[in-house]
């Protein structure tokens, strides 16, 4: 009785979960976001978006990733209340794993936007073109720090060309994402073990 209870639960938090994507995909949309549905969804989702919004680290210049963190507490609350209906029981273990794997896919969209950015800035620096605009120099904007904190700790503090630490942050950038990828795995089968 009581796991159909939290099996009941897990899929009314996956239905609010699908509601609120479609929420967040409408605002791409104007006219439908202020048709009489997009209100009615508006009414339903903004309150529980809108309260992660209010993270700074959730937001990179004028692009907001609030929807994928409160999407993620979402997917950790379903699969924690999916777990109690499926074995009856609570496990710290797997919601801890679920909190990490929110984290860590937070995270590695970072990484994947990064390796993307670098390899696009890599390939038009080895076209050589001679015309920059204001996309390169945004893309520079965003691309600078990371590329500072690497040669830095690499070149301990000398100058290096351009091209070389666009390389050199790639090759960071790439290896540290799959390391960080494997350590991840490693502490989620750890966790998702615990007996707690």
């Amino acid at each position: 009785m009581l796991q159909s209870f939290f099996s009941a639960i897990s899929t009314l938090i996956n239905l609010y979960s699908l509601v609120c994507l479609a929420r967040v995909l409408m605002s791409w949309v104007p006219d439908f976001e202020y048709s009489a549905p997009g209100r009615f969804i508006a009414g339903l989702c903004d309150p529980y978006l809108n309260w992660f919004r209010r993270f700074r680290f959730t937001r990179v210049g004028a692009v907001d990733f609030s929807p994928i963190l409160a999407l993620g507490t979402l997917s950790v609350a379903s699969m924690t209340f999916t777990t109690i209906g499926a074995t009856g029981r609570f496990s710290l273990g797997v919601v801890l794993y679920g909190i990490l794997q929110v984290l860590w896919s937070f995270f590695s969209f970072f990484f994947n936007i990064l390796i993307l950015f670098l390899a696009i800035r890599l390939i038009y620096d080895l076209v050589n073109r001679h015309g920059y605009s204001p996309f390169w120099s945004m893309m520079d904007r965003f691309l600078n720090p990371p590329i500072a904190w690497v040669t830095g700790a690499l070149n301990r503090g000398r100058s290096m060309p351009y091209r070389t630490s666009l390389i050199f942050t790639l090759v960071a950038a790439i290896a540290g994402r799959v390391l960080l990828s494997y350590a991840v795995s490693f502490v989620g089968r750890v966790l998702a073990n615990l007996p707690v």
